[in-house]
C-alpha cells in the first residue's frame, strides 16, 4: 500500500548532514549543493500543504528563506544548510547519499532545493527520474519530468522525495542532454552551505492537522448496475491531484474497480470519471466538510459497445505494472497488452536484464483479455523499438546509449522467425534505416507526444521538424502523420498503431490505442494477424469503423479499368466534438466532410482513384487543450499494371533524412565508427536504389 501524503501530524523534524557529488563525463567530481529538510514519518507531513504553499508562492519564502508555515499557524525556520555531493562513478547512475538514508522509514520524507546555473540554453531530456522523487518543482511550476528547453542562467530546482525501499545506496537525480542522453555537465548547483532546522518557542512535537474530510466513490454501469472499473481525476482548488492511496495512481489520476475512498482536506474539489472511450465523461464539483464523509454514487452512461461488433483495443506500448494491468485493462476495455520483460534504457539506467519468467509467456483472463509478458524494449539515442516473441534463449547483448544502432537489434531479432518488431514514433534519426531494413511489422502513428492534457510538441533527440511547416503547438502531432503518409508514398506498408506509454510517458493507460477488427471469437493469434493486413484504426478519442465498397482497411482494390469509384459507410461515436470527417488520397486531402453534414445524411463523398496509391480516412476533433483524432488504416488501389505507386518526392525525403543521419555518428572508436558508417551506407543504398523506381512525383 502506499503511503499516505495527506497530514495527520507533524513530528520533530530531524536535521541530517549529507554529500552529494556529480560524476562529471571526465571523471572529475565537482561539489554540489543542496538544501534539504527532514525527514517526515509518513503519517504527519501533509505534502498538500507544502505543495498549495509552494505554488501559493509562500513556500520559498516561508520555507528556503526564512520559515515553514503549517497549516495552524506553528512554523519552522532555517538557520543554517547541509551540503550533499552526488556518490557513485561515471558508470553507475548518480545519486543524492543522505547519511543515514539506510534507517529511513518507508514513506519518510525530505523536501530538497538547489539552484542550477547552466551557461547556456540547452534541450534537455529530462530532470529527475526516480519515482520516489514525487513532485517537482522548476522554477515554481510543478512538474512530473522535464522534458524541454533549460534556460540559460539560474532555475530553481525544489523536490520532494518520498522514502522507498530499494533506495538505501541513495536517491537518483539525473539531468540529461536531450540528444545525447550524456549528463549534462555544464549545470552547477548552487545553495548556502550549512543548514540547521531550528523550532520556534511554543511549537509541539506532534502538531495534529484536525481539517480532514472522507470522500468515498461509487461508480456503476448504468446499464448493468454493476460496478464499473474506471479512471478517477480529483482536484482540489489549487489544481493539486488527490488519491486513493489503496489504488494504483499515474500522473494525477488514478484507476480502481469502482469503488475509491479519499481522506483529504477541508475544501472545495473538481472531479472527472472516465472509463476507456465508450462512457461519458462525469464531470463536477464537491465540498468536503472536516470530519464528515461525502458519498458520490455515480452512474457511467455508455455510447458506444464497440467490442460487441468484433473491435478490440490494444496499447502497443505500456510500462504498467503487472498486478495492476488486468484491473487497468477493464477500467479502459483494452484487450490486448504486455508489461515489459526487458527494458534497455542507459539513460534511466535500464539494462537488459530479463524478468517476469515465473509468469506464463501470455495471460488470458476475462475471457478473451491478453497481457503478454514477453516484450522487450530498446530504448536509446537513435530510435526506440519493441520486440514480440523473441525466443527465452536469446541474448540481448551489450550495448550503451548510442552503440550498436537501433537498426541492429531490428535486423537481428526481426529476421528470428514470428518476432515482431515494433516502432514507438515516427521522427527518430534511426527511422530511414528502420525502413529500409524491411523488419518493421508496426508504428506507433498515434504515441505518448499525444496527452490527454497536449502535446509534447517536441521531436526531443530525434530529427527536428521544420517549425514554419508545423508550428506550436501541435505541429508534432500533425508532422508524425504525414511522416507515415511520406512512408506509404514510397509504396512501404506498415500498419498504423497507438501506444501511451503509461506510467512513463504520464499518459492513462490505453489513452492511445489501436482497435483491430476479428471475426467470431477473439483469440491473441487472430488479433495480430488481422493487424499485419491492416484491419485496424487507430485513435485516442473518436471511434471510427469504416469500409470502402464493403471492405475494410488493409484491402486492396484491383479494377479493370484505369478508374476505380470508391464508397465510404462508416460509424462514428466521440465524447469529444468531431469538426471533420476527411478522406486522404496519396497524401492529399480530397474531400473534407463537417461532422454536423455527416450527421444530417450519414454520407461522406464517393472518391474517383485514376491512379494507384492508397486511401484512408481521418477524424479530427475540436479539443483546445489537445489534439484529438481516428484514423483508419490504409486501403490500396492498383490501376492498370502498376502495382505500387513510389513518390519521387516521397524517397528523397527519406534519401535526404539519411543523408543528414550519417553526422549523428557520436562513436569515437574506429570499430564502432564503422559499424555505424556500414548501416549508413546500407541504408543510403536502399533509398538511392528505390530511387531509380519512382514511378510517381
Amino acid at each position: 500500500m502506499k503511503q499516505s501524503f495527506v497530514a495527520k501530524s507533524l513530528s520533530l523534524v530531524i536535521l541530517l548532514t549529507a554529500t552529494f557529488v556529480f560524476a562529471g563525463l571526465d571523471g572529475t567530481y565537482p561539489s554540489q549543493n543542496f538544501l534539504a529538510l527532514g525527514p517526515f514519518s509518513p503519517q504527519t507531513l501533509s505534502i498538500h500543504e507544502v505543495i498549495s504553499d509552494y505554488n501559493s508562492g509562500n513556500l520559498p519564502e516561508n520555507l528556503f528563506r526564512s520559515s515553514w508555515k503549517l497549516s495552524n499557524g506553528e512554523k519552522y525556520e532555517w538557520k543554517y544548510a547541509s551540503r550533499m555531493l552526488f556518490e557513485e562513478g561515471d558508470l553507475t547512475p548518480e545519486k543524492i547519499k543522505i547519511d543515514g538514508i539506510e534507517n529511513l522509514k518507508i514513506g519518510q520524507a525530505y523536501i530538497l532545493r538547489t539552484t542550477l546555473h547552466n551557461t547556456k540554453e540547452q534541450h534537455v531530456r529530462y530532470i529527475c527520474d526516480s519515482k520516489s522523487l514525487r513532485y517537482l518543482f522548476l522554477d515554481g511550476k510543478k512538474i512530473a519530468r522535464y522534458n524541454g528547453i533549460l534556460k540559460k542562467g539560474d532555475t530553481e530546482l525544489v523536490f520532494i522525495y518520498i522514502h522507498q525501499a530499494g533506495n538505501e545506496n541513495g536517491i537518483k537525480l539525473r539531468i540529461l542532454n536531450a540528444y545525447s542522453g550524456d549528463r549534462v555537465t555544464d549545470i552547477t548547483y548552487l545553495c548556502e552551505n550549512t543548514l540547521e532546522l531550528v523550532e520556534k518557542e511554543n511549537s509541539t512535537t506532534n502538531i495534529k492537522i484536525t481539517n480532514l474530510g472522507t470522500l468515498e466513490f461509487n461508480i456503476t454501469d448504468k446499464f448493468t448496475c454493476a460496478a464499473k472499473a474506471c479512471r478517477i481525476y480529483v482536484f482540489n482548488d489549487r489544481g493539486e491531484p488527490q488519491y486513493d492511496e489503496n489504488w494504483p495512481e499515474c500522473f494525477g489520476h488514478f484507476a480502481c474497480e469502482g469503488n475509491a475512498t479519499l481522506t483529504i482536506p477541508e475544501g472545495n474539489y473538481t472531479y472527472e470519471i472516465e472509463s476507456g472511450k465508450e462512457f461519458y465523461t462525469e464531470k463536477g464539483s464537491l465540498r468536503i466538510v472536516k470530519g464528515k464523509t461525502l458519498v458520490k454514487n455515480i452512474a457511467l452512461v455508455r455510447f458506444a459497445d464497440i467490442t460487441s461488433e468484433g473491435w478490440y483495443g490494444g496499447d502497443m506500448h505500456n510500462h504498467t505494472k503487472i498486478e495492476v494491468t488486468p484491473m487497468l485493462m477493464k477500467s479502459e476495455n483494452i484487450h490486448i497488452t504486455y508489461v515489459p520483460w526487458w527494458w534497455i534504457n542507459h539513460s534511466f539506467g535500464k539494462g537488459s536484464e530479463k524478468s517476469l519468467l515465473e509468469y506464463d509467456p501470455l495471460i488470458q483472463f476475462d475471457g478473451n483479455r491478453f497481457i503478454y509478458t514477453r516484450a522487450g524494449e530498446d530504448e536509446r539515442r537513435d530510435a526506440t523499438l519493441m520486440f514480440f516473441n523473441i525466443p527465452e534463449d536469446v541474448e540481448i547483448g551489450d550495448s550503451n546509449w548510442t552503440f550498436p544502432p537501433t537498426v541492429h537489434y531490428a535486423e537481428t531479432f526481426g529476421k528470428m522467425e514470428n518476432v515482431w518488431v515494433h516502432l514507438d514514433h515516427m521522427f527518430w534519426w534511426q527511422m530511414p534505416a528502420l525502413l529500409a531494413s524491411g523488419e518493421l511489422n508496426s508504428i506507433e502513428v498515434i504515441n505518448n507526444n499525444f496527452t490527454r492534457e497536449g502535446v509534447n510538441d517536441t521531436e526531443a533527440w530525434g530529427k527536428p521538424r521544420d517549425m514554419k511547416k508545423y508550428p506550436h503547438p501541435f505541429g508534432n502531432a500533425k508532422y508524425q502523420q504525414d511522416v507515415y503518409f511520406e512512408m506509404l508514398n514510397c509504396g512501404i506498408f506498415i500498419p498504423p498503431v497507438a501506444g501511451s506509454a503509461a506510467c512513463v510517458g504520464g499518459e492513462p493507460f490505453g489513452y492511445n490505442r489501436v482497435y483491430v477488427k476479428v471475426d467470431g471469437e477473439l483469440t491473441w493469434e487472430k488479433w495480430w494477424q488481422n493487424l499485419a493486413k491492416g484491419r485496424c484504426f487507430i485513435t485516442n478519442g473518436p471511434l471510427l469503423r469504416a469500409k470502402a465498397n464493403g471492405k475494410l482497411p488493409g484491402h486492396t482494390f484491383k479494377p479493370w479499368g484505369n478508374n476505380q469509384k470508391i464508397n465510404f459507410d462508416i460509424e462514428l461515436d466521440s465524447r469529444d466534438k468531431v469538426t471533420q470527417i476527411q478522406v486522404i488520397y496519396n497524401g492529399k486531402i480530397v474531400s473534407s466532410t463537417p461532422y454536423s453534414q455527416w450527421l444530417e445524411t450519414g454520407k461522406i463523398p464517393a472518391i474517383n482513384c485514376t491512379e494507384t496509391g492508397w486511401v484512408l480516412i481521418r477524424v479530427l476533433t475540436d479539443n483546445p487543450g489537445t489534439y484529438r483524432l481516428a484514423m483508419t488504416a490504409p486501403y490500396f488501389i492498383e490501376i492498370g499494371k502498376t502495382k505500387k505507386r513510389i513518390s519521387k518526392k516521397s524517397v528523397e525525403f527519406f534519401l535526404d533524412w539519411a543523408q543528414q543521419a550519417t553526422k549523428h555518428n557520436s562513436e569515437i572508436t574506429r570499430g564502432k565508427r564503422q559499424t555505424f558508417d556500414a548501416y549508413s551506407k546500407q541504408t543510403i543504398d536502399f533509398w538511392k536504389d528505390l530511387l531509380t523506381k519512382a514511378n510517381a512525383e
